[in-house]
């Protein structure tokens, strides 16, 4: 009956999808004006020969349109921008929409060769650019899938652009990913349902290029290995992804065979004697380890599962603490490989609220009490660990291992074998915990001495500069520090270390037998990994994100600006698996917006509306990650912690739905309708977890039911 009922309800959400409004081709057009920007202008160069021509930003900001230009800052002028579409549209507002997308793009092109863009004639023509600024012709082509631009300037002289291929997102792109969720809930098995879900978007893709029903089905299967599964495998830096969790893995099994985790874990013991404290020092290691989320989730994963294991903590808890304490710290933390992608991405866009693209961090670091479902994210799972109590799903997972010792739901599937779980000291070794911190300590600095060391060589004499501020300097440096690289030599160099500890030791002979046993029972992790990169990227070509901003998209009101932006950012990272992603789609778009509406609204204002609604896309694109069975923080998590990853994301999502709601209810709508400040909105956010927890919470050695 249960499982009929489960059927039931997912084949009517797969077919509510039909019911939702279908997008309006032309305003997507016009929204997806500035994808043309990049585009090169001119007649193709013969084969063979290198393509040298401009693009079409390029010949605007080097042309007689830039009517400004000092130091850093440049001044843009546009006059004209008209927008057409053979596809009827009754909308009236593609004109203005065509407008922003240009603009956007335009100061996202100036930003990457260090300008600020201002723009006169943003909200529309002014008499200061009658004659001066350039003019912009946008037209929709759908019978050829074309956008095409052109551009006229002072002098008469015109260049056009044109994009070939694109056609407007469809309801039907939520499928793929409410398929692989909806199966991954009901049979949690997550190969079978992100498999599905992929195979869904390649039968879909072929039915958009005008496919019959049998021949999207029969190209469906070879297109799942040449268009979606191949550009994975060569993806340079998801090769060195798959690279640092074997390597990492392959350090602790080598750590654990020749004694040294084993001696960690008996001189952590010594703090950590009971299952209260062995959370509370998962906890403190999660904040510690700041710098980047995929390091702390196989660094405090890997380390402290021994330790859990003992206490009887089960997995879905420690994948959980793993989990909270990864991308909410990197997120929030000015140090660390976050900051500068998070800045990148609505910098450019804060000449339109009158600020210089310079001013960036300073925004960000202003927006960070706003960072209201980060914040409570660590503060919950702080107050979890501090008071031993648990509710939800988590609750039954808790007592289901402190009275069985089942770490791992009867029937579960962990996202590493028993085999790489259970390996023991080689036999005569002495435990020695500086086997274990030695690596740990080669992996963490290697790491930081090579992000800063390619981060420096991307920018000489960056700290010879004393105009840049410390923090803008640091953050650069993350930024161009190759992260992925990075976390690869230092696991790479963390392992080498460890076998050579192990050499010493005795264990020799124990090496190969650790790396192979690690190796071999981690093919599910790699094989889940891959499997939601794909999907994501089947996601990013239909289009669902931009279905998702443009179904949700004119519903705003200033003071509910923040939480509709919260809420369109959890659907789109939850849909899409990508909190980077989803952030990179809507904080450009949030910034004159934002400035616009809170400038109508004297007592909220456009400067606070702005940092409550990066905030809240910041935030929203996190915990949508956080719930999203197909996000690859959340598959690492399982992995480093050997949870069934179905498991943890059902377990976390009851957590992260409080924190969400707590976010809204007490930081976001206060803060927008009353004006609250944000300490105030933090201290009754605190507050209400407080009493969440000591009302709802019981403890898991109670012998009350769950």
């Amino acid at each position: 009956m249960r499982a009929a009922l489960i059927s039931l309800i997912c084949i009517l959400a797969l077919a509510a999808v039909q019911l939702l409004p279908a997008a309006d081709p032309a305003r997507l057009a016009a929204q997806n004006a500035h994808a043309v920007l990049s585009e090169r202008v001119g007649p193709a160069p013969a084969e063979g020969q290198p393509d040298e021509r401009p693009t079409l930003s390029d010949v605007v900001l080097d042309g007689p349109a830039l009517i400004e230009r000092s130091g850093d800052r440049a001044t843009l002028a546009i006059f004209g921008v008209g927008f057409e579409s053979d596809v009827p549209s009754e909308d009236l507002t593609v004109h203005y929409h065509a407008r922003r997308s240009l603009i956007r793009g335009l100061r996202e092109a100036a930003a990457e060769r260090d300008l600020s863009l201002a723009v006169e004639g943003e909200e529309g023509p002014t008499a200061k650019s009658q004659g001066a600024g350039a003019s912009f012709g946008v037209r929709h082509d759908s019978t050829r899938g074309a956008l095409i631009v052109e551009v006229t300037q002072p002098g008469g002289a015109r260049q056009r652009a044109e994009l070939v291929g694109w056609s407007a997102p469809e309801r039907s792109s939520l499928y793929p990913p409410l398929v692989a969720i909806l199966l991954a809930v009901v049979f949690r098995r997550p190969v079978l349902a992100l498999f599905s879900g992929v195979w869904v978007a390649m039968v879909l893709a072929r039915l958009k290029a005008g496919a019959s029903v049998g021949g999207a089905l029969a190209g469906s299967l070879p297109d799942f290995a040449t268009r979606s599964l191949w550009p994975q495998l060569a993806d340079h830096d998801k090769l060195l992804i798959i690279g640092f969790v074997i390597a990492m893995l392959s350090m602790v099994g080598v750590m654990t065979r020749s004694g040294g985790i084993r001696g960690l874990v008996d001189s952590v013991a010594k703090f950590a004697r009971g299952t209260r404290s062995t959370q509370v020092a998962t906890w403190i290691m999660g904040l510690v380890v700041f710098f980047d989320d995929y390091a702390n989730c196989i660094l405090v994963g890997t380390t402290m599962r021994p330790l859990s294991d003992r206490f009887r903590i089960s997995r879905e808890k420690l994948s959980y603490l793993v989990d909270s304490t990864a991308a909410p710290v990197a997120g929030i933390s000015i140090f660390s490989t976050w900051i500068a992608y998070e800045v990148s991405t609505f910098a450019p866009q804060l000449p339109a609220a009158g600020l210089a693209s310079d001013q960036g961090y300073a925004v960000f670091i202003a927006s960070l009490p706003f960072r209201f479902y980060c914040i409570f994210t660590l503060v919950l799972a702080g107050l979890i660990v501090w008071s031993g109590r648990d509710f939800g799903p988590m609750l039954a997972a808790e007592r289901r291992a402190r009275a069985t010792g089942q770490l791992v739901r009867e029937g579960g599937t962990p996202m590493v074998g028993d085999a790489a779980t259970h390996i023991e000291p080689a036999p005569g070794v002495i435990p020695r915990a500086y086997r274990a911190i030695v690596p740990m300590l080669v992996f963490i600095g290697v790491t930081v001495l090579e992000i800063v060391r390619v981060g420096n060589a991307a920018h000489p004499g960056l700290w010879d500069d004393a105009g840049i501020d410390f923090v803008r300097k640091v953050t650069l440096v993350l930024a161009d520090g190759q992260s992925s690289r990075a976390i690869l030599i230092g696991s790479t160099s963390g392992f080498v270390v460890s076998c050579i500890l192990a050499f010493f030791a005795g264990a020799a002979a124990a090496i190969p037998g650790a790396i192979a046993t690690t190796i071999r029972n981690m093919g599910i992790a790699v094989a889940i990994l891959y499997l939601a990169w794909m999907i994501g990227a089947a996601c990013d070509d239909l289009g669902t994100a931009s279905y998702l901003t443009e179904l949700l998209g004119d519903r705003l009101a200033p003071p509910l600006l923040p939480t509709l932006l919260f809420l369109l950012s959890s659907a789109i990272a939850f849909a899409t698996g990508t909190s980077w992603g989803t952030m990179s789609i809507l904080l450009p778009l949030v910034v004159g917006l934002s400035w616009t509406l809170g400038e109508r609204d004297p007592a909220l204002g456009g400067y606070t509306l702005m940092l409550l609604s990066i905030g809240a896309v910041l935030e929203g694109s996190i915990f949508g990650d956080h719930c999203s069975p197909i996000s690859d923080t959340t598959i690492l998590s399982s992995t480093a912690c050997a949870a069934d990853h179905i498991d943890h994301t059902r377990t976390q999502m009851g957590y992260s739905l409080t924190t969400m709601a707590v976010a809204i209810t007490c930081g976001y709508f206060p803060c927008a309708f009353l004006g609250w400040s944000a300490s105030a909105a933090l201290a009754l956010g605190v507050a209400a977890l407080l009493m969440i927890v000591f009302v709802f919470g019981r403890k898991s050695d109670s012998p009350a039911q769950a």
